[in-house]
């Protein structure tokens, strides 16, 4: 088991994954959208990985919806970091993580250029439930309905 650890770089944002897949077999993704783009996100993701977020202060938390409401992006309000992002599908949380925040992110490939914004939202869903991780948890915050 794999344990992958990042973060906001205030703290008040915290990603945990566990996963068997070692770092040089995630390919992150660069989402071409202008959110993304502005804050050079690459999101990396297995389907078979557990993600553990936890919020220190969540007064300091902002969750922000991109183009389709489809995901929310996880902002810490103290240092502007956006480390995980999620979406419920199929009443199940489904999550990323922003390769940038992560301890080790020199262990990870080259990024790939993708382009989710030219999908529908139910399209997005449907890549989403296959690619990002399957079980994730919040811990520490308050059930925000995502």
């Amino acid at each position: 088991m794999t344990i992958l650890v990042g973060g906001c770089y205030c703290g008040n944002i915290t990603v945990r994954v566990e996963t068997t897949v070692p770092p040089a077999d995630m390919t992150p993704r660069a989402c071409d959208c202008d959110f993304c783009m502005a804050h050079g996100a690459e999101w990396i993701s297995t389907p078979d990985a557990a993600l553990e977020v936890e919020i220190q202060n969540e007064a300091a938390l902002s969750l922000y919806s991109q183009g389709s409401d489809s995901a929310r992006l996880w902002i810490c309000q103290r240092c502007g970091v956006v480390p995980a992002v999620t979406c419920d599908i199929d009443g199940h949380r489904k999550g990323a993580v922003n390769r940038r925040t992560m301890e080790n992110r020199d262990a990870y490939p080259a990024a790939e250029v993708t382009s989710p914004q030219s999908l529908s939202a139910e399209d997005k869903k449907a890549r989403w439930k296959n690619l990002w991780i399957q079980k994730v948890v919040i811990k520490d915050c308050w059930d925000v309905g995502l």
